[in-house]
């Protein structure tokens, strides 16, 4: 009597060893095309950009604070984020966010105050080379310690404007009261 071997078991195994390399090298695949709609440089601000705060007044009885900005880089700006901080420790994070307050001298776009739209309004060039912000802020018990202000800009890039933001042209400001 001949003993039969059963190849069924053989084949089963040699499916499920093709399956999954085909799989790895579908993944493979589909990672490398993805790979390609990721942006590989982040877009940054031109290093000359610059602008700085001529003068910020802050009235802590009428709680409104008041913004000049003034571009003195080679590009032009068109608007900024600021931020502000209640604590005396200069070193501390200025964490309120003051765009939502704005009640003249700008437009708010989401967390930011644009000079206009899809426009580097703040030229380097006098006489649009500063703007004057008005903020309303009564909503904050405690009194404004310092305010910190990062430009940003509109640039084209692949035939689209986009918003960048400028970090590396931060401001920063103590702020005193009026009385």
């Amino acid at each position: 009597m001949l003993l039969q071997v059963n190849k069924k078991g053989v084949s089963v195994v040699i499916g499920y060893v093709l399956l999954i390399a085909i799989s790895i090298v579908m993944s493979v695949l589909v990672y490398q095309w993805l790979k390609t709609y990721v942006p590989t440089e982040t877009l940054e601000c031109p290093e000359d950009t610059s602008v700085f705060i001529k003068e910020a007044s802050y009235d802590c009885i009428a709680k409104t604070l008041t913004v000049t900005l003034q571009n003195n880089g080679k590009f032009s700006v068109g608007g900024f984020f600021i931020h502000s901080s209640t604590n005396s420790n200069l070193d501390s994070i200025a964490t309120i966010d003051l765009s939502s307050k704005l009640t003249s001298g700008g437009v708010i776009e989401g967390n930011s105050v644009l000079y206009g739209e899809v426009v580097n309004a703040l030229t380097p060039e006098y006489p649009n080379n500063e703007k004057t912000s008005i903020f309303d802020v009564t909503s904050y018990g405690s009194t404004l310690t310092e305010i910190e202000i990062i430009p940003l800009r509109f640039q084209e890039e692949d035939n689209r404007k986009r918003v960048v933001s400028c970090s590396n042209a931060e401001v920063r400001e103590s702020l005193t009261c009026l009385q």
